[in-house]
C-alpha cells in the first residue's frame, strides 16, 4: 500500500544506531563536549528538556511522483548533507513554553498588537489569546499547542538568550532527517501502516485531541512523536518561502505521517478563521490546534539571536504602516473583540459583567434615543467613568478614529431589538475558513475535513434546514471528528437562520 523510495543513507547514522555510543564533538558554546543526550534547564523557570544527538550524513529526501499517497505540496527528491546536531526529544510542552507567554509584569517594556509583549531585555512575547491557551486539550506533560509560525520562532530566540545556547526550528531538511533516521520507507517504522498506532497519535488512535509526550514508540534516534500528535513547525528556507510543519498530527490521517508528507499553512486565515478579533492575532492560530514544534541545537557554533528591540529603545506602534481595516465585518469584529465580554453578542448588556456595570442594553428604543455619537465616540477613545467607577476602558491605544466612528454607527445598529443580523460577514468569520467564500469547500481545511460543497446542485438537494441550524447550534461530528464548532454562544436563533438560508443560496 505504501512504498518508500530507496535512498542512501550515510554510514554514520546506521554506526550511531547501531553502537548507541557517544562520539566527541564542539558544543555550540564552543568547547568539547560529549555528542549524546543532555538535559537543557530553563534558567529562572524549573523547566527543563532532553536533547538527542542526530549524527551528520547524507540522504535523499522527499517523495517521487509515483509514490502512493503523495501531494504535490512535497518536495522533489534530492540529496541532503546535514551537519550533525541535537534535537529536542520530544515536542516543546507546557511546561517549556508557559514561561515564555506568560511575562511577569515587572519586566515588561512595551507591549502592542504587532510587536507583542517586549521585555526589557528586548525579547518579543505573544499577546494574550483568544479563549484558554489550553484549548481543553490537556496540560501538565501535554505538547504546547496553536502558535504560529512566529510565535514558535520568537520563542527559540527567548530561550536562547535565557539559556546561553542558540536554540531554533529545524530546517526541513533536518527535519526529515531525523525522522527518517536512516530509514528509506514511507514511514520511519517501514511501509505499513498499520503499525502507526505504535509510533504515533493520529486520527485513528487519537481521540480527537492530543495526548501526552513520550507515550508510545520513538523512531531509531530516540525521538517521540516524531509522527503524529502534533505538526511540528520548520525553519522558512527564505522569505518568500511557505509556512510549513511536518509529521502530522492527531488531527491527520495516516498519509499524513509519511516522513516525506509536507502541510503548508494556507495564505488566507484558514488556520485563524475561528478569531474574532481585529487584526487577528499574528502569535496564535485559533483553528489549528494541531500545530506545535521542536529545537534543534547545531554541532558548529551559531551565535546567539539578538533582541528585537533594545532596552530603552521604543518599538514600533501597533498597527503602524498598515492600512486600517474598513467596512462592518471589522465593526463586528471589533465590537465583538472589545465590547461583547460586557455589552454580549445581542447588545442587551444582559452578560453577568454587564449586569455587574449596569451596562446599557443597546437594544432599548429609549436607550438607542438618548444616544449621541460624540459622547459614545469619546467614551471609547477616552473611557468611561460613572460613579467614581471605571466602567469602560480607553481605547485610543487600539482603534483610530475611523475604527471607533464604525463601531459607534455598529452599537446604533442594534436598535432593531435584537443582534445585528449579517449572514455574509457572520458566513465570512465562521465558515469562510472551511467552506471558502464561493462555498464549495475547497480551502485545504474544507479538503481535510471533506466539506461539503454548497453550489452543487446534488448537495442542495439534501439540504435540510432543521439539520444546517443544528449543527450550527450544537456543533457537527462525522465518524467520531469535530467537524463543526458549536457557536450557540455566538449566534442567536435568528442569526443561525440567516446563515443557512446564505449557505441554501450558493
Amino acid at each position: 500500500m505504501f512504498s518508500g523510495t530507496k535512498r542512501t543513507a550515510s554510514g554514520a547514522i546506521a554506526l550511531m544506531i547501531g553502537l548507541g555510543v557517544g562520539v566527541s564533538a564542539i558544543a555550540a558554546d564552543g568547547e568539547s563536549t560529549d555528542f549524546k543526550n543532555y538535559k537543557q534547564k530553563i534558567p529562572g523557570t524549573t523547566a527543563e528538556f532532553e536533547m538527542v544527538p542526530i549524527p551528520g550524513g547524507k540522504i535523499t529526501i522527499g517523495s517521487f511522483k509515483d509514490a502512493p499517497n503523495r501531494t504535490p505540496d512535497e518536495l522533489t527528491p534530492k540529496e541532503v548533507e546535514v551537519k550533525p546536531f541535537w534535537m529536542s526529544k520530544h515536542e516543546i510542552s507546557w511546561a517549556e513554553f508557559l514561561p515564555w507567554v506568560f511575562v511577569d509584569s515587572s519586566e515588561v517594556l512595551k507591549e502592542g498588537k504587532d510587536t507583542g509583549i517586549v521585555d526589557n531585555d528586548g525579547y518579543s512575547h505573544p499577546t494574550k489569546p483568544y479563549g484558554s491557551v489550553y484549548r481543553n486539550r490537556g496540560e501538565k506533560g501535554y505538547p504546547a499547542i496553536g502558535m504560529s509560525r512566529l510565535a514558535a520562532q520568537a520563542y527559540c530566540k527567548w530561550l536562547s538568550f535565557k539559556t546561553g545556547v542558540r536554540y531554533r526550528l529545524p530546517t526541513e531538511a533536518e527535519w526529515e532527517y531525523a525522522c527518517r533516521a536512516g530509514s528509506d520507507t514511507a514511514f520511519f517504522w517501514g511501509d505499513d501502516p498499520s503499525k502507526a498506532n505504535e509510533y504515533a497519535w493520529y486520527f485513528d488512535n487519537a481521540e480527537d485531541t492530543t495526548h501526552q509526550v513520550g507515550e508510545l514508540k520513538p523512531n531509531k534516534f530516540g525521538l517521540y512523536d516524531i509522527a503524529g500528535n502534533v505538526a511540528e513547525w520548520c525553519k522558512k528556507e527564505a522569505e518568500d518561502s511557505p509556512n510549513v510543519v511536518r509529521g502530522g498530527s492527531w488531527y491527520h490521517e495516516v498519509e499524513f505521517l509519511r516522513s516525506a508528507a509536507r502541510i503548508l499553512q494556507p495564505p488566507n486565515d484558514e488556520w485563524n478563521y475561528l478569531d474574532p478579533q481585529s487584526p487577528k492575532s499574528v502569535w496564535w492560530l485559533s483553528a489549528a490546534d494541531f500545530v506545535g514544534f521542536r529545537v534543534v541545537r547545531t554541532v558548529e557554533k551559531e551565535p546567539i539571536p539578538e533582541p528585537q528591540y533594545k532596552a530603552g529603545e521604543e518599538p514600533a506602534e501597533a498597527g503602524e504602516g498598515k492600512p486600517v481595516a474598513e467596512g462592518k465585518d471589522n465593526a463586528a469584529a471589533t465590537y465583538k473583540s472589545l465590547c461583547a465580554g460586557c455589552h454580549g453578542t445581542s447588545g442587551k448588556g444582559d452578560t453577568q459583567l454587564g449586569k455587574m456595570l449596569k451596562a446599557r442594553d443597546y437594544t432599548d428604543p429609549e436607550i438607542q434615543e438618548s444616544l449621541n455619537d460624540e459622547e459614545m465616540f469619546d467614551a471609547i477613545k477616552n473611557g468611561l467613568e460613572v460613579d467614581g467607577r471605571d466602567v469602560m476602558h480607553p481605547y485610543k491605544d487600539d482603534l483610530n478614529d475611523e475604527q471607533i466612528n464604525a463601531l459607534v454607527d455598529y452599537m446604533k445598529s442594534f436598535g432593531g431589538g435584537g443582534a445585528k443580523i449579517d449572514a455574509s460577514a457572520d458566513y465570512k468569520r465562521l465558515c469562510a475558513g472551511c467552506h471558502g467564500e464561493s462555498g464549495k469547500g475547497d480551502t485545504q481545511l474544507g479538503k481535510m475535513l471533506k466539506a461539503r460543497d454548497y453550489s452543487s446542485e446534488d448537495v442542495k438537494s439534501t439540504l435540510n434546514d432543521e439539520e444546517m441550524f443544528d449543527a450550527i447550534k450544537n456543533g457537527l461530528k462525522v465518524n467520531g471528528r469535530d467537524v463543526m464548532h458549536p457557536y450557540k454562544d455566538e449566534l442567536n436563533d435568528e442569526q443561525i437562520n440567516a446563515l443557512v438560508e446564505l449557505m441554501k443560496s450558493f
